[in-house]
């Protein structure tokens, strides 16, 4: 196969990855029955499309080695009791249907938000995260990945997003508006040889995320595991892959991890990475 063929299909893959990722925003609320609104697993995206290109197999846990010791995000407790973590999901779940989705969430993450966006700014140094707001963000996550897709955008994006724009892309992502804008930042962090990590801001993002595995049960781990698995794919980091499967082990049908790894298995990296 020629150098040109298979630059031409790895730059396919590339587009049908961000095709994936963008398509999930287009989903619409529905407050009227229960269960409570918000996306299961199974609705993320249409499996696998890859056009011409075959659906590439997914590697096993049982081809990879465990990770040395009792590696948190799968196998610990977290530090938090679990009958806490459990009544703050009751309360989210609660506010969602009392106060409907977007001001119910808007509600349960403006604090964690602001948080994120000021550690984010400050590069993870000298700003402590409070342990209650990053709880707030996990248990979010669990019923809302809207949040988790938050996250993301505001790690890998060029430029930092402002705190107003990241909490409406948690609150209303489904606006047509706010939809757009979220498509254009991920195709231009995907796309653009301009999307370097920003080392102050994917340093903090990490080391969140990294608390939010520890003071969690395994539970509630998988979407901070995937979030750390896709911005570790988007910074070329070594360590993608095992923890992709970190989060598979967590849960089979997380389909942000097996997208990751497909990923991997095509060559499919952001634009930067071929400088």
């Amino acid at each position: 196969m020629s150098d040109t063929t298979q630059a031409d299909q790895k730059k396919q893959a590339a587009e049908i990855l961000t095709a994936a990722m963008l398509r999930d925003w287009d989903w619409e609320w529905c407050e009227e029955r229960e269960p409570l609104p918000g996306m299961d697993s199974t609705r993320w995206y249409a499996r696998y499309r890859y056009s011409n290109l075959q659906p590439l197999p997914l590697r096993s846990w049982q081809d990879l080695p465990e990770p040395e010791g009792d590696w948190r995000a799968w196998k610990s407790p977290g530090i938090m009791p679990v009958a806490w973590v459990e009544f703050q999901n009751e309360r989210y779940r609660r506010l969602r249907h009392d106060e409907g989705v977007v001001m119910g969430t808007w509600l349960w993450v403006r604090e964690a938000m602001e948080m994120w966006h000021r550690n984010q700014c400050a590069g993870g140094s000298h700003q402590p995260a409070d342990d209650q707001l990053l709880l707030r963000l996990a248990v979010g996550m669990r019923q809302n990945v809207a949040i988790r897709d938050a996250l993301i955008v505001s790690t890998v994006g060029i430029e930092p997003l402002d705190y107003a724009t990241l909490i409406r892309f948690a609150a209303e992502p489904s606006l047509p508006a706010h939809a757009s804008t979220m498509a254009e930042l991920l195709s231009e962090a995907f796309d653009s040889p301009r999307a370097v990590p920003h080392i102050g801001r994917f340093r903090a993002s990490a080391a969140m995320l990294n608390r939010m595995v520890d003071l969690v049960p395994p539970s509630y781990r998988v979407q901070i595991v995937a979030i750390l698995a896709y911005i570790l794919w988007w910074a070329d980091d070594p360590r993608t892959d095992i923890i992709a499967q970190i989060a598979l082990r967590l849960d089979p049908d997380c389909t942000l991890a097996s997208i990751v790894i497909d990923a991997l298995r095509s060559g499919a990296k952001p634009e930067w990475c071929s400088l």
